[in-house]
């Protein structure tokens, strides 16, 4: 082999590692943005919201569009990964385009945020029923979500952990 060929082989290979580095890039959220609690908010009142409207449509602006997104559902096993399993998993739950009045109401209680080097924890209890019946009477069970900056700055969750007492 001579040196030409030497050198085609390694340009190729530096081709092949930083062009597979900038497009993984892309699908990873930002690391080390640090985040403020008046960050975070927004983003769990967003996700209130989009139960309150039932709007599928608003899952994008809530949750990480990457493959590295990973959901723990209350109600179906095992470890969803993607963005792209989201919304099949949340039109199951009811939840349709433009949105509807749904007949239950979800909140949350208990919530604590804890801030990390570029990610954040929001833990709580989750509520799905009439507000009007006994707690002990209606669905409920602990969430936790972690929440990162994606690529253009905006925080979005990454994960999410339900959980069912």
């Amino acid at each position: 082999m001579n040196f030409k060929n030497i050198s085609a082989i390694a340009m190729f290979l530096f081709l092949c590692v930083a062009c597979n580095k900038k497009a993984s890039q892309h699908d990873h959220p930002i690391q080390n943005e640090s985040l403020t609690q008046q960050e975070i908010a927004p983003v769990i009142d967003k996700w209130l919201e989009l139960w309150e409207t039932y709007d599928v449509n608003m899952l994008d602006e809530i949750f990480l569009d990457s493959d590295e997104l990973t959901y723990f559902s209350s109600e179906k096993e095992g470890l969803m990964k993607g963005f792209d399993q989201l919304k099949p998993h949340h039109i199951g739950f009811g939840l349709v385009e433009g949105g509807k009045t749904p007949d239950k109401t979800l909140w949350l209680e208990a919530i604590e945020t804890r801030i990390y080097n570029g990610s954040a924890m929001v833990g709580g209890i989750w509520y799905f029923g009439d507000k009007s019946h006994p707690k002990d009477s209606i669905a409920k069970g602990p969430v936790t979500f972690v929440l990162t900056k994606d690529q253009k700055g905006a925080v979005k969750i990454m994960h999410t952990h339900f959980a069912n007492y």
